[in-house]
């Protein structure tokens, strides 16, 4: 019996060793070294944006534990996740991935009339390319330029590609919400749709950067046109998803129906008009106005070198699609 128990007791503890090296080497594989976080962060992800740090009221940037920013008003925060094969593709160069994942967040800001302040970036990635990580920087020195807003902060973990940013930004006099859509307001889309879908469409076929596919892997968040319209318009939402999915988001939080006209929504390319309007990624504007202050509008966004579409009317309780396109789609994460 004692020879049995002892044989039973070495069988027991080998299995509890070979599960405890089994677990190191797990965690060595999943962990990203201290040493060369830190390295990486100082390397690569600091020092952008740092000459708009004062004049946006950022007190403490990359660095400590937090980021402090100095408040005087209302902040508009918002956050986007974006993840290798489902919202960009992993043969895209590095610095669209950069620019991309910020982008798409500005688009949040930018619908709500706001001015950006800061983000903060989180960046999960399987191993360490150093050629990888100057593109990577590179798009987000190019974004942060454009926008003069800083990058303050965030997170570096390894693991599949996967980017996730939060925005910071502050509104004009009011800020533009989904909900304040009234009963007889005039739909309105910034500019045309479709610059996405020709531009990922083309960038799938060919891998190149060019005039067309920079629409896609360079998409520019409409924060000018927030601005101008920002103290006229009485609802808005930006176009992520597609047209309908975004209008049905604006319709439920106004709780007021939509008259849309699809033959009055410009599209890049009319042979594709379907794909164009379902696709998404165009982030432009889709708002409403009050009829009196159309005229206003109008002449905000001349000042700025900026038209308005009008597609349609709010009213009603439902959508009422005029001149409707049969199996369109729009996009949704879990379907």
């Amino acid at each position: 019996v004692n020879l049995i128990t002892k044989i039973s007791n070495l069988v027991l503890l080998r299995c509890v060793s070979v599960a405890a090296w089994a677990q190191l080497a797990y965690l060595k594989d999943i962990q990203v070294n201290t040493n060369s976080e830190f390295s990486i962060i100082k390397k690569y992800l600091s020092g952008i944006g740092t000459s708009y740090l004062t004049n946006n009221g950022v007190d403490l940037s990359v660095g400590d534990d937090c980021a402090i920013l100095e408040a005087k008003s209302k902040l508009l925060i918002s956050t986007d996740t974006s993840i290798v094969g489902v919202h960009f593709l992993k043969s895209m160069p590095s610095d669209a991935i950069a620019y991309r994942s910020v982008a798409v967040a500005l688009s949040d800001i930018a619908a709500m009339g706001g001015q950006p302040i800061a983000f903060n970036l989180s960046l999960v990635m399987p191993n360490f390319k150093p050629d990888w990580m100057k593109g990577f920087r590179k798009g987000l020195q190019k974004i942060s330029r454009e926008y003069k807003f800083p990058l303050i902060g965030g997170d570096l973990v390894k693991g599949p590609l996967q980017i996730s940013v939060t925005v910071i930004g502050k509104p004009q006099k009011k800020a533009l919400l989904r909900s304040a859509a009234k009963s007889g307001d005039i739909l309105c889309l910034s500019d045309e749709l479709g610059r996405g879908y020709i531009g990922f469409r083309e960038f799938k076929n060919t891998g190149l950067v060019n005039k067309i596919t920079k629409s896609y892997l360079y998409p520019v968040p409409q924060i000018d046109y927030g601005l101008a319209i920002s103290n006229i318009a009485s609802s808005a939402i930006d176009i992520s998803d597609g047209i309908l999915q975004d209008l049905s988001h604006l319709i439920s939080s106004s709780g007021v129906g939509c008259n849309i006209n699809l033959d009055k929504v410009p599209v890049v390319e009319g042979k594709s008009k379907k794909q164009c309007l379902e696709f998404g990624d165009d982030y432009q504007i889709l708002y409403t106005v009050a009829p009196k202050k159309l005229e206003l509008l109008k002449a905000s966004l001349k000042s700025i070198g900026k038209e308005c579409h009008t597609i349609g009317v709010m009213g009603g309780k439902k959508l009422k699609i005029i001149n409707k396109i049969d199996s369109m789609k729009n996009w949704d994460h879990f379907k």
